[in-house]
């Protein structure tokens, strides 16, 4: 278990939409570089998606070349430059590990397509006749080799065999098979290559899914563990965050660092943030608990997360996200005041929070035509809005950008909020430098139990010595909450405190520390 990172916060960095250099309306590296003390207010590691040389049909996560950086976002010797940069602010850096699949460009794909066997032959998962039905989702009559292959979404993301949990057909392998071995060792290869140039360790896509009919993961997690093993050898403290919202299998079989949360496998996640229509990645309908009309229920959540969180103790960390790349933004259909309710709850919550980038000012979701494969995910990935200027201070290019920044740019912008005491922006900050200040004691790993999981919300985190009382209301109701006797408030919004009681007015919070 990684303690070092018990308390960290995590940013998420979309890098063609961040912070644009050279002026070609594309972020790039040289830019997240120059907003890395920007991230520091409100994070200590930084997830990058991917910058590898992509044909970028699906935003990055088609790789043609794992060891070339696309030009778009610069060089290695920029990377380079980031990484000492971010280390020198204490900053971690994690990059994306995209080995679920690659793009159907890539070298190791081309060759794998040709009819006589190669070395790379068992890269990908091949049927072994054309005209034979597959029941997986597949391509065919692509290629001179006999066979179709397997996709894992697109038709130009070919799925790495990483073989299957049982074996139902000839032409299949079985994960252990020594087949699979050879994408194991690349992949091996593929992250101490980055380790040794400084990179902190990866945020792991498709994580849950790469060992094919695998339940529960359960073969994926060996795997993983066979990966991380031999990773560990040499660099010891490399961080895996896994894309999977399952801890109790990621963390607890899989050897990973941290898992978060997603809208997949339980609905909890989804009950707090996620369940209007146009909210969630899928269709959803109903009340999130996290609105001010108060009519949604946080049990679920609480279930799942008190499972998880018990079932992974002393061996990693869960993480509650505000949105990333795949999700529709959380400001739809709230306030700033609404969002401070939700940033004050993950903050205070035994986890490492993650924050995509914008959030934190309440940047708006856009409905926009597909980008990059973008699809419905497409109007979360547009620019970061630093100003009221040009391009919303995202770039100076004359030209189209990336993509079109939000209309609302010269009102919801960092530099505005920087001047108003009141914004969101400046709420999150003192949230996470309170959380710095004061909750350092408490990793993730104390005592935690929830006495509320109605409107307010309450909880307390303990360790031997204190105690840490969190009550969040994120309705537009009025409560009176009984606080810990001789407590110090250390962070609160539309509460009054009278005696040891709050008056949490609708859409306040309060945060309490208190010697046992």
């Amino acid at each position: 278990m990684n303690k070092e990172i018990s308390n960290s916060i995590i940013y998420n960095v979309y890098p063609t939409s961040f912070y644009d250099s050279n002026a070609d309306g594309i972020g790039d590296l040289k830019g997240i570089t120059e907003k890395l003390e920007y991230i520091k207010q409100f994070a200590d590691i930084v997830w990058i998606n991917p910058i590898y040389k992509s044909p970028f049909r699906d935003g990055g996560y088609d790789i043609e070349d794992y060891y070339a950086i696309d030009e778009k976002f610069g060089t290695m010797d920029d990377v380079k430059a980031l990484i000492k940069k971010a280390h020198s602010l204490g900053l971690k850096v994690l990059f994306d590990l995209v080995v679920g699949h690659t793009s159907d460009k890539h070298k190791w794909f081309i060759e794998s397509q040709k009819y006589e066997r190669n070395e790379y032959s068992d890269y990908y998962i091949w049927t072994d006749e054309v005209f034979v039905s597959c029941p997986y989702k597949h391509m065919t009559g692509m290629s001179e080799r006999e066979g179709n292959y397997l996709v894992n979404f697109f038709s130009f993301q070919p799925a790495l065999n990483f073989g299957f949990a049982k074996k139902k057909y000839d032409w299949q392998n079985l994960y252990t098979d020594k087949a699979c071995e050879k994408v194991h060792d690349e992949v091996i290869k593929i992250c101490k290559y980055y380790l040794a140039l400084g990179v902190d360790g990866f945020r792991v896509d498709l994580a849950s899914s790469i060992v094919k009919d695998d339940v529960n993961g359960e073969c994926s997690c060996k795997v993983w563990r066979k990966i991380f093993s031999e990773v560990r050898k040499e660099y010891k403290d490399a961080i895996f965050l896994s894309e999977w919202g399952e801890p109790k299998y990621a963390v607890t079989n899989g050897d990973f660092d941290i898992d978060f949360l997603t809208h997949s496998y339980n609905d909890g996640y989804n009950n707090l943030f996620r369940k209007e229509p146009g909210t969630n990645a899928f269709k959803s309908d109903g009340n999130s608990f996290f609105r001010k009309e108060g009519k949604g229920e946080a049990d679920t959540f609480f279930d799942y997360f008190l499972d998880n969180l018990q079932k992974t103790k002393d061996k990693g960390y869960i993480s509650v996200p505000s949105g990333n790349h795949d999700l529709p933004r959380i400001s739809i259909g709230r306030t700033s005041d609404e969002l401070k309710t939700v940033f004050a709850f993950i903050l205070a919550l035994p986890n490492i929070p993650m924050i995509y980038y914008g959030d934190e000012i309440g940047m708006p979701y856009s409905f926009l035509k597909t980008k990059d494969g973008g699809y419905n995910r497409t109007g979360s990935r547009t620019p970061m809005q630093w100003s009221a200027g040009k391009n919303a201070g995202f770039s100076e290019a004359d030209t189209d950008l990336y993509l079109p920044v939000n209309e609302n740019y010269t009102v919801v912008n960092c530099e505005a909020m920087e001047k108003d005491e009141n914004s969101l922006m400046n709420s999150v900050k003192k949230l996470v430098k309170t959380k710095r200040d004061f909750l350092s004691d408490f990793s993730p790993e104390c005592d935690f139990e929830v006495i509320s999981e109605t409107y307010p919300l309450i909880f307390t985190r303990k360790t031997k010595e204190k105690q840490f009382f969190c009550a969040v209301n994120p309705s537009g109701g009025e409560y009176e909450v009984a606080l810990p006797i001789n407590g110090k408030i250390i962070a609160c919004e539309n509460t009054t405190i009278i005696d040891n009681t709050a008056k949490l007015k609708g859409l306040s919070y309060c945060w309490l520390i208190s010697d046992l």
